[in-house]
């Protein structure tokens, strides 16, 4: 598979992720809790990925005992990020807590230092301020309901950067070979199971599945636990975690559009500035890499 390729993937992955917030709205707003809708959107990606993983049977065999493990440990690190993030909504405004979750961008390229001992180059310096100016900008965070912010939700939002930034780079190891549904299914899995101790699987029982519960939590569920952990899977391996903290930032101008497009929301201009800014730093990164490699092959 080509780098351009492994890109795409990625930038599929992360753009995923963004189009989950205006779809959730949607289902809160069809009348589903909270819970429900998150225990059931793991349940349902975790019985898709289960089913076509059956038809791959022979890619199980080829896993080793290190693959599995690390398979759960994303899992549980993907369960983190959604459980941080969702409590720390509720304690912060929307604005700040995507900027915390945000903080991605720039964490992963510490856990990057911390394991490789190789320091960020100046592309990667540029794009990492403009995200970074990017997301201030895409969430209008200048006007924030500061008088609303709590020292319990900063620290949850931070945890969440931190569990989405450890799983981002951590897909980096995953051995090339293995099949991406296998691996998804194993991490769905793990997934479940920690978030039925958050949030208890009710909708098997109370009903809510067949009003219409089943719908959300199918669209929902393949937007946050089977597109983004295949795509990373096959993506992720070949670009290496670093640019994919970089890459995964798609996911905010995504999420704006979105919200613009679906749900009507007015856009500021100052937002619109953002996600090209984010968008610039996507493209500046990335060209970057493109002129080294293209230096060291005339070399």
């Amino acid at each position: 598979m080509s780098r351009t390729w492994a890109i795409l993937f990625v930038l599929i992955g992360g753009a995923s992720y963004g189009l989950i917030s205006p779809v959730i709205k949607m289902a809160y707003e069809a009348g589903f809790t909270p819970g429900d809708v998150t225990s059931s959107q793991y349940f349902m990606a975790t019985a898709v990925l289960l089913l076509i993983s059956a038809f791959q049977f022979r890619h199980f065999k080829q896993l080793t005992g290190r693959d599995v493990l690390l398979f759960i440990f994303l899992g549980v690190l993907s369960t983190g990020t959604s459980v941080f993030y969702y409590l720390a909504l509720a304690d912060l405004p929307a604005s700040l807590a995507i900027v915390l979750l945000f903080q991605f961008a720039w964490i992963v390229m510490l856990i990057d230092f911390l394991v490789t001992r190789k320091k960020p180059n100046k592309a990667k310096w540029a794009a990492l301020v403009l995200i970074l100016a990017g997301t201030v900008f895409a969430v209008d965070l200048l006007h924030a309901n500061w008088g609303a912010v709590s020292m319990t939700g900063l620290v949850l939002g931070l945890l969440s950067s931190v569990t989405y930034s450890t799983f981002l780079y951590f897909t980096s190891y995953v051995r090339a070979g293995t099949s991406p549904w296998v691996n998804s299914a194993i991490i769905a899995m793990a997934s479940t199971v920690v978030v039925f101790f958050v949030f208890p699987p009710t909708f098997l029982w109370n009903g809510t599945l067949w009003d219409g519960l089943w719908f959300w939590a199918l669209l929902i569920g393949a937007l946050g636990q089977i597109f983004p952990p295949v795509f990373f899977n096959i993506g992720i391996p070949r670009v290496g975690g670093s640019l994919a903290g970089v890459l995964g930032s798609i996911e905010l101008p995504v999420a704006v559009i979105a919200a613009f497009v679906i749900l009507r929301e007015h856009v500021a201009g100052v937002q619109w500035v953002g996600i090209l800014l984010i968008l610039a730093g996507i493209v500046v990164s990335e060209l970057r890499m493109r002129s080294r490699r293209r230096d060291m092959a005339q070399a």
